[in-house]
């Protein structure tokens, strides 16, 4: 990795991001930060921080856990290699982190597809605490079939690793999540058809 591939990723990652104390401290101090980060990634010394988590609730009640700025640049990093390999080997229909897709384009194609069948059906599907359930190893085997090159293997090694799931916390999430549901069942909701 040299500085002016940080600097070009840089320019990239910061696109979009919302003015934070974090990004600006980190983007105050860029020189320094880019010139330590590449030492780091260069002699293999550099280690992924600890997350921040906090709640949501939107549709649901969501756990989520963030990296520091100076990770998700690394994340980054990480994507913009990672996408020259894996890009190319998806269906049309991934829209998620792809270069001219994403929600809105998504959406377009859905309707699309339901203008030509009208009497289809659409379903759509959320996978419960996905990344929290993927297993480490089996991910880092099927990277590792595409990925040739030790130290960016190396590299995700630490990004994955850096994600610890707590499993007694996620039961105790579960259990209140059925207790929220089971009352709704039994009181005839829409939700017990």
């Amino acid at each position: 990795m040299s500085l002016p591939a940080l600097w070009h990723c840089w320019q990239r990652f910061k696109r979009g991001k919302k003015r934070t104390t974090e990004l600006e401290h980190f983007r105050f101090y860029l020189e320094k930060n880019l010139t330590e980060l590449n030492r780091e990634l260069c002699d293999g010394t550099y280690e992924h921080g600890a997350y921040r988590s906090f709640c949501v609730n939107d549709t649901k009640r969501r756990e989520i856990a963030v990296a520091s700025i100076r990770d998700r640049f690394v994340h980054r990093l990480l994507y913009e290699h990672l996408v020259n390999i894996y890009d190319k080997t998806f269906i049309h229909d991934i829209w998620s982190c792809r270069e001219g897709k994403g929600l809105l384009a998504a959406i377009e194609r859905a309707q699309e597809f339901l203008a030509r069948n009208r009497n289809g059906f659409f379903w759509r599907g959320d996978v419960r605490k996905f990344f929290d359930s993927v297993d480490h190893a089996t991910l880092v085997r099927i990277l590792g079939k595409r990925i040739t090159d030790g130290t960016t293997m190396r590299l995700l090694k630490k990004v994955i690793d850096s994600y610890a799931t707590n499993e007694a916390v996620g039961s105790d999430e579960r259990e209140r999540e059925r207790e929220r549901v089971l009352p709704n069942l039994r009181a005839g909701s829409p939700l017990a058809t």
